[in-house]
């Protein structure tokens, strides 16, 4: 049986047509590797073609309501894979490929950026002499139909976390769609949803010290921008890390290398990481951190980081965690020979951990070096004098 169409039907069709090829345009980026999408996007202008749709100019253009609607990433791939990065504690960093890295440099430097969402960190010395995240910036970029420009920031010079954007608002679209909305817990974590690309931004707080967790779509990595290093993908700027493995097979060698003390005995270290349940790189970041600093904050900061991911990204559990909390596996590296000393240099920018503490020990410990050059060269050269008379 044959079903004909009048013109009015055909028109109505054609809109759908016009519609859905729309819609396609709208995710192009997203599923050109997709070969349903392909096929979709050759049958639909198929259809156009054998319903002679361009006959109707006013089918011409998608719906005025479509054109105004924010199509939602999850409404069209609700079961997409995440990645999940982290930076916490004093510069260390999980990135989106589940690699650990401590950076050497303190600074300004870029999470995540892409065409929707800019997250930058800062690290800075704090007055208890450690280098940790104090400030956090969040810019979620303006996209067409669905929010404009928002900016968060979130700093520790600041008594609580803020719970709006500094518009003063807390979320972005309209009421009846929000696509972009902060979610105050308390005054120490705060979540920034994205919901239009199925987004997270976790932002935490303990004592002085801040913590940023990013939870994105798979598929939005590879729209991430060129220009430029970011941490969560591309790790520390210019590959500067800590050797941390190395550090912790031997404290000693490296808190003698960097011109710092050992805060914490490595024994009291480990035991009171292991007890707080820590594990794997959390667990080496809370010993590290604890070494160094002596401050219990930044266990608890270990320990929140690591209950965070196993919350909000499954497949950590599942692929990542060993339930290591000992240091054994690092034993063959205690015999780790430390270069580029900055306590041993002239020049306290020629090495990559120069910045790594605030490091007045440091300081004192070269010019005391200094002193000592000096006057045992007067001495010399005074004996010398000496002899010759």
């Amino acid at each position: 049986e044959k079903f004909f169409l009048n013109q009015q039907d055909v028109v109505s069709l054609s809109q759908v047509i016009t519609d859905y090829i729309f819609c396609l345009q709208g995710t192009s980026r997203s599923c050109r590797g997709n070969l349903k999408f392909h096929t979709l996007q050759t049958l639909l202008q198929r259809q156009k073609r054998e319903f002679s749709c361009g006959a109707f100019p006013e089918t011409a253009s998608p719906s005025e309501a479509l054109q105004r609607r924010c199509n939602f990433l999850a409404d069209s791939m609700p079961q997409a894979m995440h990645r999940y990065c982290t930076a916490f504690g004093s510069r260390h960093v999980r990135r989106f490929d589940g690699h650990f890295e401590t950076c050497a440099r303190a600074g300004a430097y870029p999470l995540i950026d892409n065409r929707y969402l800019l997250v930058q960190i800062t690290h800075s010395n704090l007055a208890n002499r450690v280098n940790a995240l104090t400030k956090v910036t969040v810019i979620v970029k303006a996209t067409r139909h669905c929010t404009p420009q928002k900016q968060y920031e979130a700093s520790t010079e600041d008594a609580e976390l803020a719970v709006s954007f500094v518009d003063g608002t807390m979320f972005g679209g309209n009421r009846s769609q929000r696509t972009v909305e902060i979610r105050p817990h308390n005054g120490s974590h705060v979540e920034i949803a994205l919901q239009h690309i199925a987004t997270m931004v976790y932002v935490r707080r303990q004592g002085p010290f801040l913590s940023v967790a990013v939870r994105i779509p798979e598929m939005l990595l590879k729209e991430q921008l060129d220009d430029g290093e970011q941490l969560c993908t591309t790790g520390c700027v210019r590959g500067e890390t800590v050797r941390i493995k190395e550090a912790l097979a031997n404290p000693h060698s490296f808190t003698r290398c960097q011109g710092i003390h050992v805060k914490t005995p490595l024994k009291i270290a480990t035991d009171r990481c292991a007890r707080v349940g820590v594990n794997d790189a959390f667990f080496d970041a809370c010993v590290f951190d604890l070494l160094m600093s002596g401050d219990e904050t930044l266990v608890a900061l270990a320990v929140d980081a690591e209950h965070h991911i196993e919350k909000f990204y499954p497949p950590y559990s599942r692929h990542y965690a060993n339930g290591r909390h000992n240091l054994s596996i690092y034993d063959s590296l205690s015999a780790y020979e430390w270069k580029h000393c900055p306590a041993h240099s002239t020049s306290s920018s020629s090495s990559p951990f120069s910045s790594f503490f605030l490091n007045v020990d440091a300081c004192q410990l070269s010019r005391a070096e200094v002193i000592l050059i000096l006057t045992l060269h007067f001495v010399f050269r005074l004996l010398r004098l000496i002899l010759v008379c």
